[in-house]
């Protein structure tokens, strides 16, 4: 027997319900039964579907859920139905062991545990394995909501600190100078940056800490306070002396794979990936590594999520000697590479540091002529306003092979994610993709924003925030209404995604009053409407 568990939104379908469950259910076959939040246990969709199966369906109340422990609990969910977690405390709460992590699939949240069975009871683990004296003993640690010092601002610590920062932990970077790439997450707030040397006392009150100067005294300093401290502390100069040991890591939906290579990362890395590979095919044979001539891959990384690369985007990481990553690229699968695999940061931050096209073009090039495998990872597709055409023509001009794996843009996706589809039966048969880094009237803006504003179909705008004041003046001046519906779509695909609704008039006003930053993709059109039926997280902004 599997418990389901299920949390939806209001007015989901049996459809959407089903589709959800039959994704992730080991066993369509077997004996299942649904549980839920006592508030949502007679949504129609959710007692249609159960009926449809003849599953049995139970509510429970979110003060019997909120005593489960889970392995993901969301503040979030907490403060809106009274429980950190709906699907897996649901799936839990009779006993077992869970099988499905929570996934979401559209408007609807799984998670499956498998029920004891009574008349074939586990059998007891054997006793008595004996590991080597100096072998690291692997651990999880839960960091979410913990602090965690990284101690280092360069290519190592930017790794470190993605992989920190997807496990949710609060970190603290101590360095006098980071990676533009750090340095933009500093500034929106997913960390904290401590400007400075290294000093006694960064480790107070740290869960765990991570040297990566790469300076051996300083390291070594970092790791003497962190044992009088009590931290545990890995160093990434992969010093024997450290009290911890990273290990290479990969996700496959809520798992997490580790796996600890000692002096042979690259082996490791290579049983990772065959695990991660024998999750998605049902084998579990470990993939190698393919060596030949350099090369380059122009990656499309998609909108953000590590989960919306596509499968050859991911399998050229897999075989990079050398990443050109954006900041926009998703950032938690660097943290999935093994040591070796050298990491350049070629971020183009708003308004702020960046990395001149033409030194991109130089690294890609240079490095394939060393016989190395350039992976160039980007945001969104690598031709869509990636500069990704330019950096195919200098390798081109250069004699270097180079593939094009294109990635999901965030003008599709992002609005997507939110519930808003660029086009829709009877409201729009066109839609037009524009970049706003340039304010109408520019010297050297190519966009006829005209015929823009004569446009009666969506108009999605990319790198438009500080020009959005301008934009929408020149859309309502050249005819577009001032009423036309915009939605806008902040941090797409991740955790802190969120959606607000407004109109083109009232435009800059929700801007300034919500505090937008980039990266954001707004709508134009009457598909924004849509955002009412969509997903709770949208809000109005009127």
């Amino acid at each position: 027997m599997r418990s389901v568990g299920i949390g939806l939104a209001s007015g989901v379908s049996a459809a959407e319900v089903l589709a959800a469950v039959d994704a992730v259910l080991p066993d369509p076959a077997g004996p299942v039964a649904l549980a839920t939040l006592d508030s949502r246990v007679r949504e129609p969709g959710l007692v249609d579907a159960a009926g449809r199966r003849g599953w049995p369906l139970t509510g429970h109340p979110a003060e019997v859920l909120a005593g489960v422990r889970v392995p993901a609990p969301s503040g979030a969910v907490a403060r809106r139905v009274g429980t950190p977690s709906v699907a897996e405390a649901a799936a839990l709460l009779t006993g077992g062991v869970l099988e499905v992590g929570k996934t979401v699939h559209g408007r609807v949240t799984v998670a499956v545990a498998r029920l004891p069975d009574p008349a074939h009871p586990a059998a007891e683990p054997p006793g008595g394995t004996v590991t080597p004296h100096d072998a690291p003993h692997p651990v999880g640690l839960r960091l979410a909501g913990r602090r965690v010092v990284v101690v280092g601002g360069g290519a190592a610590a930017h790794r470190g600190a993605a992989g920190l920062l997807a496990a949710g932990a609060q970190v603290a970077v101590v360095s006098p100078d980071v990676t533009p790439a750090l340095e933009s997450a500093a500034a929106a707030g997913r960390l904290t940056w401590c400007a400075r040397p290294y000093a006694a006392g960064d480790l107070t009150g740290a869960w765990f800490a991570l040297a990566a100067t790469g300076d051996p005294d300083v390291d070594a300093a970092v790791l003497a306070d962190a044992d009088r401290e009590r931290v545990f502390c890995a160093r990434t100069d992969g010093s024997p002396a450290a009290s911890a040991e990273l290990p290479v890591t990969g996700r496959a939906g809520d798992l997490v794979v580790a796996v600890h290579g000692a002096d042979d990362q690259r082996a490791a890395a290579g049983l990772r990936d065959g695990v991660l590979a024998g999750l998605a095919d049902g084998t579990l044979a470990v993939r190698r590594r393919e060596h030949g001539r350099g090369s380059v891959v122009l990656v499309g990384g998609g909108p953000g999520d590590p989960g919306l690369i596509t499968v050859r985007g991911r399998q050229a990481l897999a075989t990079a000697d050398v990443v050109v990553a954006d900041h926009l690229g998703p950032q938690p699968l660097l943290a999935s590479l093994p040591p070796e695999v050298q990491i350049i940061d070629a971020s183009k931050l708003p308004r702020g540091r960046s990395m001149a096209q033409e030194t991109i073009n130089d690294l890609l090039v240079n490095h394939a002529r060393a016989g190395r495998r350039v992976v160039r990872l980007k945001g969104g597709d690598p031709f869509v306003f990636g500069r990704g055409y330019e950096e195919l023509q200098a390798c081109t001009a250069a004699g270097i092979p180079v593939e094009v794996v294109p990635g999901i843009t965030s003008a599709v996706a992002v609005p997507a994610l939110a519930g808003i589809p660029v086009t829709h039966r009877g409201l729009t048969h066109e839609f037009v993709v524009v970049s706003g880094h340039l304010p109408p009237g520019h010297p050297q803006s190519l966009v006829d924003w005209a015929a823009l504003g004569r446009l009666r179909g969506t108009l999605v705008v990319l790198m438009g925030v500080d020009t959005a004041p301008a934009i929408a003046t020149a859309l309502i001046g050249h005819g577009r209404a001032p009423d036309t519906p915009v939605a806008v779509v902040t941090d797409g695909s991740t955790p802190t995604q969120r959606a607000l609704r407004t109109t083109l008039a009232d435009l800059p006003a929700t801007l300034t009053q919500h505090g937008v930053r980039p990266p954001a993709v707004w709508v134009v059109g009457e598909v924004a409407h849509l955002t009412s039926a969509g997903r709770g997280r949208v809000a109005a902004c009127r």
